[in-house]
């Protein structure tokens, strides 16, 4: 694959990652329906929102590991595959990187957990969750972020075994 096109593939999986970042990614009501309909409970959140929220709340530890694994972790990947894709003749230590940093970027797993949230949100009598643009962009950036991935490393592949 042209070199090129996975650097532009790259880009729009860092503008969803932006996106997913910054936009609600999940809409949760809980409300009582009597006499009269009183809503308990209805907020919505977003990556940066819900790491806000934490810090505020005195919630350090799923703060740090959430600002890690989602936030600085897919930078890091990013800088790295930005290196291997820009660089001429880039270290292949430096894909060796990508493919172990790719096993803790839990960017995945965050999206899968906010899946089952609405799922089990969904599933209580009272409580009603939506999927917000912000999740979609999130697992877009998931998907997208880990076909660069795949084949920047076959690309680096291919360039090494032709040098041989």
């Amino acid at each position: 694959m042209n070199r090129y096109l996975i650097l532009g593939l790259h880009i729009i999986s860092l503008v969803l990652l932006g996106f997913g970042w910054v936009l609600d990614v999940l809409h949760i009501n809980i409300s009582v329906h009597y006499i009269i309909d009183f809503n308990l409970f209805n907020e919505k959140r977003s990556i940066l929102g819900m790491l806000k929220k934490l810090w505020n709340d005195g919630n350090y530890w799923p703060f740090s590991l959430i600002f890690l694994f989602g936030i600085i972790v897919p930078l890091l990947k990013s800088v790295v595959i930005f290196y291997l894709l820009l660089v001429k003749n880039p270290l292949m230590k430096w894909q060796s990187f990508v493919n172990v940093i790719s096993k803790w970027a839990m960017a995945d797993v965050f999206a899968i957990s906010i899946f089952v949230a609405f799922l089990g949100a969904n599933a209580m009598e009272n409580t009603k969750a939506v999927l917000q643009p912000g999740f979609y962009y999130f697992t877009g950036y998931v998907i997208l972020g880990g076909i660069v991935a795949m084949y920047c490393g076959k690309m680096l592949l291919a360039s090494a075994s032709n040098k041989v």
